[in-house]
């Protein structure tokens, strides 16, 4: 069971995503292409440096702790996973700030009309 370690966190946190969103009614469906095409970025951008670094041995992943259903041979789906559900997980906790602070509605006062 311990090459579930990997898959259970990122499992938690899409949960915690999901009850955030929900919990503060963020709707996050409604800027969902908008996350996606950013999150890609983040995606393409971190896999090749992360593949890169596996490449070059600076960078690995203990086969005990995940699937081991590799992606261009060194690189586990969880690590992939990551890179979407964390990110996801940084914009719903910080537009839940957002509405439990008030937060913009301090700004949007300091604006001139």
């Amino acid at each position: 069971m311990e090459n579930l370690n990997y898959a259970y966190v990122l499992f938690f946190v899409t949960i915690c995503a999901i009850g955030v969103n929900f919990g503060f009614k963020l709707q996050i469906s409604k800027k969902l292409k908008l996350f996606l095409f950013t999150d890609s970025l983040i995606l393409v951008t971190y896999l090749i440096w992360d593949f890169w670094a596996v490449s070059k041995g600076s960078w690995f992943f203990d086969s005990n702790q995940i699937l081991g259903i590799m992606l261009l041979g060194k690189l586990p789906i969880e690590e992939v996973l990551f890179f979407i559900i964390v990110p996801l997980m940084s914009v719903l906790t910080y537009l839940a700030l957002v509405k439990l602070t008030g937060w913009s509605k301090l700004t949007d006062e300091g604006k001139e009309e």
